[in-house]
């Protein structure tokens, strides 16, 4: 009976004993990556300028695989979306001039009063992302929000004759809702790029259809609308008088949603 007790200590010695001679011990694994942008996207403003109701003016919008992608033999596709978000901006006293930085306001979802059933609403916050050099006023934090263009805009891909290659929105549309869980359900329009396809890059359609204001639209703006879209109402569309010469604003994000592996040949 003694030595299986003698065995058993000098079994629990070398396992200590090897312990701390781990803990004594480091080994350096040298971990880099370079990160590179999968789609290449001109960040050159889109400017329609000076424009009067109802006209349609048309602008272009080349999205496409960066040369580092292309370059790349592990990866073939990628796909990516056009997101419309607010725009927020300083502007003279009467929002007719841009007179300092722009950025992206953050839509926040407001919630019902408590112990009623009512919808979600939301606000616009202009201060959470505002340039260092922009005074913040954190009672007002639309302040600085320009009056949207989003819903003005269609963005069409290229057309073979028959259908769309990628994606379309026609304008006259709500660039997000919230949901009545208080999520943002944006309303996105998808893209798609393929080196296995030849497919290296898309030119996107940006039109905008000028809205008209308060009570001085044409006689045929119902008719207008739902020849760009059917399913609009054109009375959610009409700009407030109070928005006439002002200058309106939207930032369109092109985010990737996903990137899949080259098949092994």
């Amino acid at each position: 009976m003694k030595k299986i007790l003698l065995s058993t200590g000098a079994i629990t010695a070398v396992l200590v004993g090897a312990s701390m001679f781990a803990a004594f011990e480091a080994h350096v694994v040298n971990v880099t990556a370079r990160i590179e942008n999968a789609l290449t996207v001109p960040i050159e403003p889109i400017s329609f300028g000076t424009v009067f109701p109802q006209e349609e003016l048309y602008r272009t919008l080349p999205i496409s695989l960066s040369q580092s992608f292309q370059d790349e033999g592990r990866v073939d596709d990628v796909q990516y979306f056009i997101r419309q978000k607010p725009k927020c901006g300083v502007t003279n006293e009467d929002g007719t001039q841009i007179v300092g930085p722009t950025w992206t306001g953050h839509v926040v979802p407001v919630p019902p009063p408590a112990g009623t059933q009512g919808p979600w609403t939301y606000y616009v916050d202009c201060n959470l992302d505002a340039p260092d050099n922009v005074v913040q006023d954190p009672n007002n934090p639309e302040l600085w929000l320009l009056p949207s263009l989003c819903q003005y805009l269609s963005k069409h891909s290229e057309f073979d004759g028959e259908e769309y290659e990628d994606g379309a929105l026609n304008a006259f549309h709500q660039p997000f809702t919230i949901l009545s869980d208080g999520t943002i359900d944006w309303n996105d329009v998808s893209g798609y790029l393929s080196k296995i396809a030849q497919d290296f890059s898309d030119i996107w359609t940006i039109d905008l259809k000028v809205p008209c204001f308060g009570g001085f639209c044409a006689q045929d703006w119902e008719d207008y609308v739902h020849d760009i879209n059917l399913d609009a109402d054109p009375a959610l569309y009409t700009q407030d008088i109070d928005n006439e010469h002002k200058v309106f604003g939207c930032n369109l994000w092109v985010e990737v949603s996903g990137v899949s592996q080259a098949q092994p040949r």
